[in-house]
C-alpha cells in the first residue's frame, strides 16, 4: 500500500520579539538580548567606545551634563572630574566618600551640586571653588539625598526623615533650618526619598518617600513657597531614588509601597502608569536586593529607552516607551550591562561604567563593545500545536540583511616567543591587526631601533604570520529546544553573506521532531545585524 505523503503547514516564525518570558518557563522562555524592535525589524540595541580613560579601577558614580558651564561633571570614585567639548578631563574637587549614589544638579548662579548621601558638595565653576554646603555657619543639619534644581534653589531629600529642605535663592551653599526652608510630609507616616521637579509641568514638585508621592506646587508664597496638592497623590513611593530618570514630560522609577512588592512605574504628572509584565513583575518579586539598583533614560534613534540594573543580581532591562516593549541586556560575559549614569553632551550620550569608572560613549554606530563582540540572542515563543501532539520540523526560514557590511578584522595580542603577551605602558596587550602565531619570527625592536634581548642575552622575537589579515564573519547560530525551553541542543551555525552578495534568506532544515519547540538564535560577529520574522513549516 502507498504511503501517504506528509501534509506540510507553515506556522509563525517569531524572529521580531522583546523579552516576555513567563512566570515560570513552561509558559514561555521568550527573550531578547541586546536588540530591539524598530519598524517590526529586530535591529542591535547601542554598543559603545570609550570616549575617555580616567580611572581603570574606581567606581563610576554620576555624569551630569552642565548647560550653562558647557562641561561634563563626572564622579568617579571620590575625585570630580569637569570635561569639556574636546572631552578632556580637570580634577575639581574631591568628596569624603568612594563608593555609592551621586546626584548632581546646577542652579543659575554658577553653582554646581554634588550630593553623596553625606553632604553636598558645591563647585563654583566661575570661582573655582570647591565647598560644602552648610546649615547656618555649620555643617549641614540632616543627611541628604537626591536633590533636583527649582525656581533658583536646589531641593533635596532630608534621608531618615520626614522632611525635605530648601537651599537659598540662587545659592546652594546655604539650607536654612527654619519654616521658609523646611518642607514636611503629610499623606502618610513615611520618609522622604526624593524631590523631583516634574518635566514639563511648570513648577509642580514630587517629594517621594518610601510608600507614597506627593505633589507639591511652587506658589511663591511668603512663609513657605511650595503648597500640597490637598486632593491627589501617587500611592507609591521609590524604592531606591537612583533609578529616578526623566526626559521629555516623563518621569519614571522603581516604585513600591506598603502593599505591594518592586514594579517599574512612569508618570506624565497624572496617575501612575505600570509598564512591568508578569514575567518581569516575578522576576522583580525575587529579586535579593532590589533596593540596589539604578536606571536612566536615554534616546536611541527616537526611541525613548529606560535602562535599570539590579547588580546583586545580575540583571539589566531596557523598555522601550516606543514600542512599550521590554529587552534584556548584557555584557560581553553575559553579566549586568556596564552603564551606571549617562549624560546628553555635544549631541552624543555618554555614560560611566560602575566596573572601571572609565567614560564611554554610547550609540547604535558602534556595533561592538569597545572591540569586543556583543552577544545578541533572540529566544522565541514556543510553538507547540492546540492539541499539543508532535510534530516534525521540516525548515525554518526568515530574512536577515547580508552583503552590505564591510569586513571586520580581529585584533590579536603581540606574543612573545615563549607566549607571553607584550603589555602597554598601561597593562594593555599590545594588539595587531594580522594573525598572530609562530610561523615567521620577528626580532623586537626599541624605539631607539635597537633589538630587545632576553633575560639571557638572546633577541626577544615576535611571531608573525605574513599574510594579508583575515575577515571575522558574521554567523548565525541556531539551536533548539524540544522540551518546551527547559534544555537547547546541537548548534547549527550559518556564515552570512560576505560584503556584496545580497542575498537575503537564511533557512535551515530537518530541525526533528517535538511538541513544544523553541528556536533559539545568537548573532555573532563585529558588524550589526537586521532580522526579520519568518516561517517554520512543519508536517505530522
Amino acid at each position: 500500500m502507498k504511503g501517504r505523503s506528509p501534509t506540510f503547514t507553515q506556522v509563525p516564525l517569531d524572529i521580531v520579539g522583546s523579552t516576555k518570558f513567563g512566570r515560570y518557563p513552561k509558559i514561555s522562555v521568550e527573550q531578547t538580548y541586546n536588540m530591539i524592535i524598530s519598524d517590526n525589524f529586530l535591529v542591535p540595541y547601542a554598543g559603545h567606545v570609550i570616549a575617555l580613560n580616567i580611572s581603570g579601577s574606581a567606581q563610576g558614580r554620576a555624569i551630569f551634563t552642565s548647560v550653562r558651564y558647557n562641561h561634563m561633571i563626572a564622579v568617579i570614585g571620590n575625585t570630580v572630574y569637569a570635561i569639556s567639548n574636546n572631552i578632556t578631563s580637570t580634577i575639581v574637587g574631591f568628596i569624603d566618600t568612594s563608593e555609592g549614589d551621586v546626584y548632581i544638579d546646577e542652579n543659575n548662579t554658577n553653582q554646581i551640586a554634588i550630593c553623596d548621601r553625606s553632604d553636598i558638595w558645591i563647585y563654583d565653576y566661575i570661582n573655582n571653588t570647591f565647598t560644602k554646603a552648610l546649615t547656618g555657619g555649620g555643617a549641614l543639619d540632616f543627611t541628604p539625598g537626591y536633590i533636583s534644581y527649582q525656581d533658583g534653589r536646589i531641593v533635596a531629600a532630608a534621608l531618615n526623615t520626614a522632611t525635605w529642605r530648601l537651599s537659598e535663592v540662587g545659592n546652594a551653599k546655604s539650607f536654612p533650618n527654619d519654616s521658609f526652608h523646611v518642607g514636611t510630609f503629610q499623606t502618610k507616616p513615611d520618609s522622604v526619598v526624593a524631590t523631583q521637579r516634574v518635566p514639563g509641568r511648570g513648577n509642580l514638585l514630587y517629594v517621594m518617600g518610601e510608600t507614597v508621592t506627593e505633589i507639591w506646587q511652587d506658589t511663591g508664597a511668603q512663609l513657605f513657597p511650595y503648597q500640597r496638592n490637598s486632593s491627589v497623590n501617587i500611592d507609591y513611593g521609590c524604592l531606591n531614588a537612583a533609578t529616578i530618570a526623566f526626559n521629555d514630560n516623563v518621569v519614571v522609577w522603581l516604585a513600591a509601597n506598603e502593599k505591594s512588592g518592586p514594579m517599574i512605574a512612569y508618570t506624565t504628572g497624572g496617575d501612575i502608569q505600570k509598564i512591568s509584565t508578569d514575567g518581569i513583575d516575578f522576576k522583580l518579586s525575587q529579586l535579593t536586593n532590589p533596593t540596589n539598583s539604578y536606571g536612566f533614560l536615554f534616546r536611541q534613534d527616537g526611541h525613548l529607552i529606560y535602562q535599570i540594573t539590579f547588580p546583586d543580581d545580575n540583571l539589566t532591562y531596557i523598555y522601550d516607551f516606543n514600542t512599550q516593549k521590554f529587552f534584556t541586556l548584557c555584557d560581553k560575559n553575559m553579566d549586568a550591562h556596564v552603564a551606571k549614569r549617562i549624560a546628553f553632551f555635544n549631541d552624543n550620550y555618554y555614560f560611566v561604567s560602575f566596573t572601571d569608572g572609565n567614560i564611554y560613549q554610547i550609540g547604535t554606530q558602534f556595533t561592538t563593545y569597545n572591540g569586543d563582540e556583543i552577544p545578541r540572542i533572540r529566544v522565541c515563543r514556543n510553538i507547540r500545536l492546540p492539541d499539543a501532539s508532535r510534530f516534525s520540523v521540516n525548515n525554518l526560514t526568515f530574512t536577515i540583511e547580508q552583503g552590505t557590511q564591510k569586513n571586520e578584522f580581529l585584533n590579536e595580542s603581540l606574543l612573545t616567543e615563549s607566549g607571553m603577551a607584550i603589555l602597554t605602558e598601561d597593562g594593555l596587550p599590545l594588539l595587531t591587526s594580522v594573525n598572530v602565531t609562530q610561523e615567521t619570527l620577528l626580532p623586537l625592536e626599541a624605539e631607539t631601533g635597537d633589538i630587545l634581548l632576553t633575560e639571557d642575552g638572546e633577541e626577544l622575537l615576535i611571531g608573525i604570520e605574513e599574510e594579508v589579515p583575515y575577515a571575522i564573519p558574521q554567523t548565525v547560530d541556531l539551536s533548539v529546544s524540544k522540551n518546551g525551553g527547559e534544555s537547547f541542543g546541537t548548534i547549527w551555525s550559518k556564515n552570512l553573506n560576505p560584503q556584496g552578495l545580497f542575498r537575503n534568506r537564511l533557512q535551515y532544515w530537518n530541525l526533528g521532531a517535538a511538541n513544544d519547540f523553541v528556536p533559539q538564535f545568537r548573532f555573532w560577529g563585529l558588524s550589526r545585524f537586521v532580522a526579520t520574522d519568518g516561517v517554520v513549516s512543519i508536517y505530522q
